[in-house]
């Protein structure tokens, strides 16, 4: 894979190798660009990054990226059902609103809710997922408390026209088409078609039990890049998703179905000229949901949101030692209660200017030291600078120390601001500081990281009744989380091993009770091998005791997940996925009744593709 000069330039940079051996080597390394917003070798990112490649994907005949998410340091998943029903992703103990999510570089976030919802696009338009942890807002702003997740679907080369049919549990079929290549010498671009549906299992032990909660879903994604000349290019690509989800009330009983209509845009142009890149960026976001009864007895109300962006991101390598990057970023939100809700926001626009710069520079031919700085202005609540500094050190050529310290903050939503009658306009973000210091290694036979982390998060949102009845938020919720990371990567007999430990005592500072549904500890393995045409992937996955509502314990579980590949022809291939195998029982979360949420059991999913 061809790299550009800048990314060459970066990674020969800050490596203690010699720049000759950095630029033979950059062509091999895996690269990352959501760290800092500009591409760099991942072993010269001073932020803990992990990387999922298309290949990671098939290894594990992931269904989902949070089948492969679930396989990372610091990530926890809890599912309130299937992959199409809600779903966290609590990075380093934090809540899943205080990660922030990008496709194709444009933000997912609800503008409503808070959170992201993930779970539906399919693994098989995922060319790379990048997961920053840590605090990353004085980059990105808002949201990056906990960690970044930026999804790609947009292929970086090759030719391919594939056609996939699967089956599996519960009824589960699947459809799709991709095709990827180039339209001229210089233009390129890829399409995929996917449409997946399922009878689902019973989620709820309460009011639905013995109800199945399925879904259906349809996506059309696709991507176009043309380089006009040697300096300018020119992107686009587009999501579009639509999607009916079942799940269990717990407060009414009735099971529940939501539609989910979404699509996302990004266009843009490129400018490079030597050790100079300059990018402008479009993004749109747009989803309405609409919730009611499955049996259709009720009106559905209707949640819509609006997401308008535009980022101006700079990179210019000054000298030999000094990389600077910097930008501006604008967005503008929308949000409407429409259907049978009879009132909307009471504000249902507001939006965000915002301005950065990243300073990083070799130390000393050994090391290097990273500077970030952010100010946003909200239309909500006004002005708030974020900022990051780090430090990483080879302590021997093998062997680096690193050392952080960083602010973050979320901002309030519209339904923490304006929602009708119950809404706080005068609410103020939810801040963090975190800090962190670690040592990681690269050596012939194994790789391995061990890192430690404190993340103090203030005025966090919290809803509440008050004396007259309604429940209003407020900034009254102060949490400490305090953790410790282990990543270990070999390779036995042929078969390629990481090894994950994750403990972290994630606590409210008013009690100091353990938050709701993180566990304390965990622990992943996962493993690939591959001999002649058969391939075999394994994940193991312990999730230790967890607290919930009312002071319930949650017991610790182990699941094993098992994908086998086989490639029958030049064209053709089969593969199988065997979650759950044990059959391990397992609860997720305590409902309103008393009554529990219930892990899947063992499922299959079998599929079979063909390239043209």
């Amino acid at each position: 894979m061809n790299k550009s000069l800048l990314a060459i330039a970066v990674a020969s940079l800050f490596s203690p190798i010699s720049n000759l051996h950095a630029q033979e080597a950059a062509a091999d390394e895996t690269m990352v660009v959501t760290a800092n917003r500009f591409e760099q070798d991942i072993k010269s990112t001073l932020a803990p990054v992990s990387v999922i490649t298309r290949q990671d994907i098939a290894n594990l005949r992931a269904q989902s990226a949070f089948d492969v998410l679930k396989t990372l340091p610091g990530i926890e998943i809890n599912s309130l059902g299937s992959k199409s029903n809600e779903t966290s992703i609590f990075i380093r103990g934090t809540a899943s609103k205080h990660t922030l999510v990008l496709l194709d570089g444009v933000r997912l976030n609800s503008a409503t809710a808070g959170g992201a919802s993930i779970g539906l696009i399919p693994a098989s338009a995922i060319e790379k997922i990048e997961v920053v942890r840590g605090p990353r807002a004085a980059v990105y702003g808002s949201d990056a408390v906990g960690g970044v997740i930026s999804i790609s679907t947009i292929p970086e080369g090759g030719s391919i026209h594939e056609a996939t049919l699967a089956t599996g549990s519960n009824n589960a079929t699947q459809q799709t088409w991709r095709s990827v290549g180039q339209l001229s010498e210089t233009t390129k671009g890829n399409f995929l078609y996917n449409k997946e549906k399922s009878d689902g299992y019973r989620v709820y032990e309460g009011a639905a039990a013995g109800e199945e909660s399925g879904y259906e879903s349809e996506i059309i994604l696709g991507s176009l890049s043309h380089q006009v000349n040697d300096h300018f290019s020119v992107f686009f690509s587009g999501f579009s998703q639509g999607s009916e989800s079942e799940y269990a009330d717990t407060y009414s009983g009735p099971k529940k179905v939501s539609e989910v209509d979404a699509y996302s845009l990004s266009s843009g142009v490129r400018f490079s000229e030597g050790d100079f890149l300059s990018s402008v960026e479009l993004g749109l976001m747009k989803t309405v949901g609409a919730d009611g009864n499955a049996d259709g007895t009720t009106a559905k109300t209707e949640i819509s949101s609006k997401r308008e962006s535009i980022s101006w991101v700079n990179t210019y390598v000054v000298s030999s030692s000094f990389i600077v990057n910097g930008g501006v970023d604008y967005y503008k939100e929308y949000a409407n209660r429409g259907a049978a809700n009879t009132t909307s926001y009471e504000k249902e626009t507001k939006d965000n200017k915002a301005v950065f710069v990243t300073g990083t520079a070799s130390f000393l031919e050994a090391g290097t030291v990273e500077a970030s700085a952010r100010y946003d202005d909200d239309s909500a609540f006004g002005g708030h600078e974020t900022w990051n500094l780090a430090a990483g050190y080879y302590i021997t050529d093998s062997i680096e120390a690193l050392a952080s310290v960083g602010t973050a903050f979320k901002a309030p939503t519209f339904n923490d601001l304006y929602w009708p009658g119950s809404g706080n306009p005068d609410l103020k973000p939810e801040t963090s500081e975190s800090k962190e210091v670690g040592l990681r290694g690269y050596h012939d036979s194994f790789d391995w990281s061990v890192t430690g982390y404190q993340t103090d998060i203030e005025d966090m949102i919290d809803w509440a009744p008050t004396p007259a009845g309604p429940w209003v938020p407020s900034n009254v919720d102060n949490v400490e989380i305090k953790g410790l990371e282990i990543e270990v990567s070999f390779e036995v007999a042929s078969i390629s091993n990481r090894i994950v430990a994750d403990w972290k005592d994630p606590k409210d500072k008013k009690d100091d009770s353990q938050l709701i549904r993180r566990a304390k500890e965990n622990f992943k393995w996962v493993a690939t091998y591959q001999y002649g045409d058969f391939d075999l992937g394994i994940n193991v996955n312990y999730t230790g005791d967890r607290k919930d509502k009312s002071g319930e314990t949650l017991k610790a579980y182990t699941t094993a997940d098992l994908g086998v590949g086989y490639q029958v022809t030049d064209n053709l291939s089969a593969d199988l996925r065997l979650s759950n195998v044990f059959d391990e029982e397992y609860k997720t979360a305590l409902g309103a009744n008393g009554n529990y949420y219930i892990g899947e059991g063992r499922a299959y999913y079998l599929s079979a593709s063909y390239q043209f």
